[in-house]
């Protein structure tokens, strides 16, 4: 049962429960390895996302200048945006990492001045932040007209403290955020739904019939200051 049928069977239960028909074994079953063979067959995560980015930027004409990432400080990405100068800031510095790292607080960076950059860009980071709304308005302020965000988060995921996990986001949720932006994308990405974490970073929970976790679903948000 594709994403759309499911939904409008789910919608249709909600407004008379006698209507809802469970699926078949063999159905969920069929269903369970077509998802699994999908996020095997993507390109991984961080590929995905960079090249939803870079298409993205093209689209709009930013394709040089000034970008800071937030949260990159353990695992930068520098090198899949060559054509912008990088900077990276982080709650912590980061001795002996690949760049320099700018420590800070995205939620409140008052040192940083107006239109600093034309790209900013998040990976993993907004579950983590205990303010995202404040983070929306700084990331807001520090864009160069012209300029892009592009955060790429979580609307399904495990529980992750490193060192808090606060938040998952719907696509409407990240794009609320940032209500002085145009929207250039607001969408999930259902890649990894089935995708097989077990004992993988401590993940010792034990599975269900699915051979996984039940729901890994990724979010992602693109906007452009006029």
């Amino acid at each position: 049962m594709s994403f759309g049928k499911r939904l409008k069977a789910a919608a249709q239960g909600f407004l008379n429960p006698d209507r809802v028909v469970s699926p078949s074994a063999a159905d969920t079953l069929r269903q369970a390895q077509a998802e699994k063979q999908l996020w095997q067959e993507e390109l991984p995560r961080g590929e995905r996302v960079e090249h939803l980015a870079r298409t993205l930027l093209e689209q709009v004409g930013c394709t040089s200048g000034t970008m800071l990432e937030i949260g990159g400080r353990l695992n930068p990405r520098q090198a899949a945006f060559p054509v912008f100068t990088y900077h990276a800031m982080d709650l912590k510095d980061a001795p002996g990492a690949d760049v320099e790292v700018m420590v800070g607080d995205i939620t409140h960076c008052p040192h940083i001045p107006d239109e600093s950059y034309d790209f900013i860009f998040s990976l993993d980071v907004f579950e983590h932040i205990d303010r995202p709304w404040l983070a929306g308005q700084e990331i807001t302020r520090l864009l160069k007209p012209g300029g892009v965000a592009f955060h790429s988060t979580l609307f399904s995921w495990r529980y992750h403290p490193c060192p808090i996990d606060y938040w998952r986001f719907s696509a409407e949720g990240l794009k609320s955020l940032f209500p002085g932006l145009e929207c250039l994308h607001a969408d999930f990405d259902f890649t990894e739904r089935r995708r097989d974490l077990r004992g993988r970073d401590g993940n010792l929970i034990e599975c269900d019939a699915l051979g996984g976790w039940r729901e890994n679903v990724r979010v992602n948000y693109a906007g452009l200051k006029r």
